[in-house]
């Protein structure tokens, strides 16, 4: 009963082996002891506890864990980092050759530039993940820095990054010396222009790095990213931006010069087309050279009979007055079939004194006929001048090549038709003026006139080869020779000769 109050049952003797058991162990048989006669527990003083013994101890770490297990987790450890660095070099490998592979894909279907250009900014972009970046490329003067792509860019950071100039700012510097710029906060750095820095703080930017695009030792461009509320770059992803930049370097000078080939290809065809026209023109001024041989025998006959007849003093007035005209035409023909010789026949130069106005006056007689037949009046105004040293024949050439350009420019233009020439002295010079009243020359096209195939008439009525072979000309003889266009309207071009004895 007591036992019960004390919420203890009585047990047996026998069941102290039972109760060790359940308690576990020493401290068990203690507490489940009982006296042998009455089978109850004794009422002595509980013993306390034996302590557990401990087990030998083994060599520990200094922490209090075992050398061992320290050891496994350190190796875990470093396994798991060797890991993680292993796949975030696998992915960084990863990115760089999606870039690669999208640039190289872009060139390989297209070489335009811009196409180029704004493939690989919106692949570099989407592929790591930042919020804005920019692509500058050097003017050609190589003073400025013009954008050619952004992404992300707001309207405000895009027009103060439209134009930048080389060695100034923070893309500016990047261009001027080729180092690599990496920023944790960009709104904090000096040298920023203080419209970008304002531009930057209010679209949040912090992280910047600005690589130079360079290709064969040249500085190309920039290529710049930023991110928002993050600050900086690691080494991995500055090194993988400037890889990107050198495969853009490698893609624009690959473009480059695809387009320089292409041009030049072209200039190859032209002037292989070129070269067989004048092969043909050749061709044409020997035949015609020939023609007028075959044509001046005939007339230098009917001129002789003409005067013989007219030396006859019984001729009626009629009859006189008839064979004067033919006299006088045939003489005519005469000089123009001569002109036509001269012209087409192959010669070496020979500079004697000549009379500038009388060069003009062959010139027209040449070129007369077919000015009348297309309505251009032809207005000429000679100032007593000097004779001047120089071959009449390539002068007359040069005077051939700009009348017909006159004629043929006003044919195609319509209204009122007027050449002039006007042959003067200025000083140690004399002058000859060719002026038209055509649509003039494009402004664009004034610094080529005088290039070798560079023409502005329409396929097959020019070779381009007429102003360069008469600047060509001019020169020789210490001239100098200029177009331009006229206040009124129309081209005028100028041949200024030294007067005198020109060096040899």
């Amino acid at each position: 009963m007591e036992a019960a109050r004390a919420g203890r049952l009585p047990c047996r003797a026998g069941d102290v082996g039972h109760r060790a058991r359940l308690h576990g162990g020493a401290a068990g048989e203690r507490r489940a002891r009982c006296d042998e006669g009455g089978g109850r527990r004794t009422a002595a003083r509980r013993e306390p506890p034996a302590r557990r013994r401990r087990a030998p101890p083994r060599h520990r770490h200094r922490a209090g864990r075992p050398a061992g297990r320290v050891a496994d987790r350190h190796r875990d450890r470093d396994r798991r980092r060797a890991e993680g660095g292993r796949d975030g070099l696998s992915k960084a490998v990863d990115t760089f050759l999606s870039i690669l592979h999208t640039v190289a894909e872009t060139v390989s279907r297209s070489l335009d530039v811009d196409e180029v250009l704004r493939t690989a900014l919106e692949a570099l972009t989407n592929v790591t993940g930042h919020e804005i970046s920019s692509l500058h490329l050097v003017s050609e003067d190589g003073t400025r820095l013009l954008l050619h792509g952004d992404r992300g860019l707001s309207p405000r950071l895009r027009e103060v990054n439209r134009s930048l100039p080389v060695g100034e700012g923070l893309i500016g510097r990047v261009a001027s010396t080729g180092e690599t710029l990496c920023l944790e906060n960009v709104s904090g750095a000096t040298g920023l222009f203080p419209p970008a820095r304002a531009a930057v703080r209010m679209d949040q930017i912090r992280g910047f790095v600005c690589v130079p695009i360079r290709s064969r030792g040249r500085i190309l461009g920039t290529l710049s990213l930023g991110r928002q509320n993050v600050e900086g770059f690691d080494e991995r992803e500055v090194a993988l931006v400037q890889a990107t930049a050198d495969q853009i370097g490698i893609a624009l000078d690959n473009a480059r010069l695809y387009s320089e080939t292409r041009r030049q290809l072209e200039e190859l065809r032209r002037t292989q087309s070129q070269l067989i026209h004048a092969e043909k023109l050749s061709a044409v001024g020997e035949l015609a050279s020939g023609v007028a041989h075959e044509i001046n025998n005939p007339l230098t006959t009917i001129l002789g009979q003409a005067h013989l007849l007219l030396s006859d003093p019984d001729l009626k007035p009629t009859v006189r007055d008839r064979l004067t005209i033919i006299a006088e035409e045939t003489s005519r023909a005469a000089r123009i079939v001569q002109n036509l010789l001269m012209f087409a026949r192959h010669y070496s130069p020979e500079r004697r004194p000549c009379s500038l106005a009388d060069q003009v006056r062959r010139v027209l007689e040449l070129k007369g006929y077919q000015l009348q037949q297309d309505g251009v009046r032809v207005e000429t105004a000679f100032v007593p001048c000097p004779p001047v040293l120089a071959d009449e024949n390539q002068i007359q050439q040069v005077l051939l090549n700009l009348v017909q350009n006159a004629h043929q420019a006003m044919k195609r233009h319509g209204g009122e038709r007027v050449l002039t020439l006007r042959v003067r002295p200025a000083q140690e010079w004399a002058v000859i003026e060719v002026l038209d009243t055509g649509p003039g020359i494009p402004p664009d096209a004034l610094p080529k006139i005088f290039d070798p195939f560079f023409t502005t008439k329409p396929p097959g009525e020019g070779s381009g080869l007429g102003l360069s072979v008469s600047y060509g000309i001019v020169a020789e003889h210490k001239g100098r020779l200029r177009g331009e266009n006229r206040p009124d309207g129309g081209a005028a071009f100028v041949i200024e000769l030294p007067l005198g004895t020109p060096d040899a």
